[in-house]
């Protein structure tokens, strides 16, 4: 299947792209209207008139998409939505409008939820208005302009807008769903302002191209990132010294590139928080880490810090290659082992709940 790229300088172009293209055929699109930016196998990134004056340009599976959704049980079995064409302009990556005035008006929007959006990223990126790109700096989003009106970039937050029955969804299965657990915290019916709008302007040089100017008010502000709450960890200082420095030195006795020893211990590690949570996969728990540390005979010790050390890598390299030596097998230098002090700070520092965000 082959990527698609544009770059529409116009709406009129988005209208001509549109026209231009044949709807899917055959039984299974029979009544739809799904007509592919491209690649007719990647038929889920289509471009969808919502009206005369509004175009979509939608990656699909995302709450505005009817034909092509991930299920909106995903929260709750109980929960019925089905989009319309109201909610593809609230929820596609990219939308195009023609204004009453005649002004050209763009709105980018990320993904929803607080997870990565690689696929909706990569999309943006090869849509993008001309004139407008797309960048990723340190874990963030950004929508970049580059022409006569200013250098810069705007950040592009993630989504919280859910609508409202699925909404409902989460509240209802928070207490046996992981995932409903999570969005709980987050999720708002309400509109959260974090699409970017831009408007198309005629640019003073007529060498530069189209020109956008940002709408003044739309996105929201880069946030500011997580703080430990030092007053509470100053707490367990001895028990976290205790703890680093006894798997420090049981770290060259242990078979920490050895997947099937790290998996084993991941098992006992996993069945101390399943008790907790009566679910399968292990979820962060502050009260569950400090027992451990605070305990040099818990049962899950040993499994704690294998987690830890298991995964702890020279940068560049993950975790989910098994070829990669963990740090620890290798310590050389101070460097490596400021690194790896590092690196255990910042685990502990989640694992035992010390970050305020």
């Amino acid at each position: 299947m082959a990527l698609t790229y544009s770059s529409f300088n116009s709406f009129d172009e988005v209208v001509y792209h549109y026209e231009s293209i044949k709807p899917m055929g055959g039984s299974t699109n029979k009544g739809k209207d799904i007509r592919p930016m491209g690649d007719r196998k990647r038929k889920y990134e289509r471009i969808v008139k919502i009206s005369n004056n509004c175009y979509a340009l939608s990656d699909g599976f995302h709450f505005g998409d009817e034909h092509f959704n991930w299920g909106w049980g995903y929260y709750a079995s109980q929960t019925e939505f089905v989009p319309t064409l109201k909610d593809m302009e609230k929820y596609a990556p990219i939308i195009w409008r023609k204004k009453r005035d005649g002004t050209e008006q763009v709105t980018i929007r990320n993904g929803y939820g607080d997870h990565a959006h690689n696929s909706r990223y990569a999309f943006i990126d090869r849509h993008t208005p001309k004139g407008l790109g797309f960048r990723i700096d340190n874990g963030k989003q950004y929508v970049t302009k580059t022409m006569v009106s200013g250098n810069g970039r705007h950040y592009l937050a993630k989504t919280h807008t859910t609508p409202r029955s699925v909404y409902e969804g989460i509240k209802l299965s928070a207490n046996d769903n992981h995932y409903a657990a999570k969005a709980k915290k987050w999720a708002m019916v309400h509109d959260d302002n974090s699409a970017l709008v831009f408007n198309k302007v005629e640019s003073k040089d007529r060498f530069s191209g189209t020109d956008w100017v940002h709408v003044e008010g739309t996105g929201r502000p880069i946030p500011k990132g997580p703080r430990v709450n030092k007053k509470a960890k100053a707490k367990f200082k001895d028990a976290i010294s205790s703890f680093f420095e006894w798997g420090m030195a049981m770290s060259p006795l242990l078979a920490l590139d050895d997947h099937e020893y790290t998996s084993k211990q991941g098992e006992i590690l996993a069945e101390v928080y399943r008790n907790e949570h009566g679910v399968y996969w292990r979820q962060v728990d502050a009260k569950i880490g400090r027992e451990i540390v605070q305990d040099d005979q818990h049962t899950a010790r040993l499994a704690f810090w294998v987690y830890f050390a298991g995964n702890c890598y020279t940068a560049g390299e993950g975790s989910w290659s098994f070829n990669n030596t963990p740090l620890l097998k290798k310590l050389e230098t101070k460097e490596d082992v400021s690194t790896v002090r590092s690196r255990f700070n910042t685990f502990i520092n989640t694992e035992l709940g010390f970050v305020k965000k």
